[in-house]
Parts: structure tokens; C-alpha cells; sequence
């Protein structure tokens, strides 16, 4: 008589536990990859702002401000703020001004709200400091973060 062949139930208990093991490792790592990449097109819009400012200040001159429309024409943004594609949003508050001290101050707030692809809500926030620029984010919906603590650091 031949030895039958198989596994054995002890050998396909194993399995499922093995692959429920990295299953369980690697769902919350996928989710994390996920919500980068969703947040990563905002992140290139807040960057395209900040370089339209950049230029803006550049061809006024130190100390003169940038008015809304004067920005979202170098980015690429209709006058309401919206995108050619209309899934993002460009809001400032008043005007966008660098200082001429040194080093340069920016004031203004830049706020940057849509959806993605598959219509999950993203929203931004850059807010000046005396340091620097802080970036602030929030997937749960798209209402940008309101101050420096709200949201999450992106």
C-alpha cells in the first residue's frame, strides 16, 4: 500500500497562521503608503504656491505683497482657485507678502483642499513662523486645518 499524500491539518493551521501574521504587519503599513501617496499631490500644489510666491515677490521687489489672483495665474489655477481638472482648491487669506528683513518673513496663509482619484477628501495648511513654513494635514475631510495644532504634520 502506497503512503497517502497531503498535509496534514497541524501543517495547514501553521500556514493560515503564518499568513495572517503578515497579513496583520502589512495592512497597517499599506494604509500608512496610502495615505502619503494621497496627500503627496496636495503637498506638490502647496509647493507650486510657495514658488509662485517666491516669484511674485521676486519681479515686485523686496517688501511687496502678492495679491491672490497675481499667485493662483502662475500656478495654474482659475480665479476661484480651482484646478483645470476642478479636484483642488487654492485658498490664501488677503494677501501673500515676504518681508524685505532678513531673513525674509512670508505672511499670508496658503490653504490647499480636494479629493483624489478615488474621491478621498485631503486637506492642507501652511502657516508662516518666524522659523519657517509649517504644513499641516487632515484625510478625515476637506476642511483645511484651522491653526498649527489642528490636523497632522505632513
Amino acid at each position: 500500500m502506497r503512503p497517502q499524500r497531503g498535509y496534514t491539518l497541524v501543517e495547514l493551521v501553521v500556514v493560515i497562521l503564518i499568513v495572517g501574521i503578515l497579513a496583520g504587519v502589512s495592512v497597517p503599513l499599506y494604509l500608512g503608503y496610502t495615505k502619503e501617496a494621497k496627500l503627496a499631490e496636495g503637498k506638490a500644489m502647496a509647493g507650486s504656491v510657495m514658488t509662485a510666491l517666491q516669484g511674485c515677490t521676486q519681479a515686485k521687489g523686496p517688501g511687496r505683497s502678492c495679491t491672490v489672483t497675481e499667485i493662483t495665474r502662475r500656478i495654474g489655477v482659475n480665479n476661484a482657485g480651482l484646478t483645470g481638472d476642478g479636484r483642488w482648491t487654492v485658498v490664501t487669506t488677503g494677501r501673500l507678502t515676504v518681508s524685505s528683513t532678513t531673513p525674509p518673513r512670508f505672511t499670508g496663509t496658503i490653504q490647499i483642499f480636494g479629493r483624489t482619484p478615488n474621491n478621498v477628501a485631503v486637506a492642507l495648511s501652511m502657516f508662516p513662523t518666524t522659523t519657517g513654513v509649517i504644513l499641516r494635514c487632515t484625510t478625515a475631510n476637506s476642511t483645511p486645518p484651522a491653526n498649527i495644532n489642528a490636523g497632522q504634520r505632513c
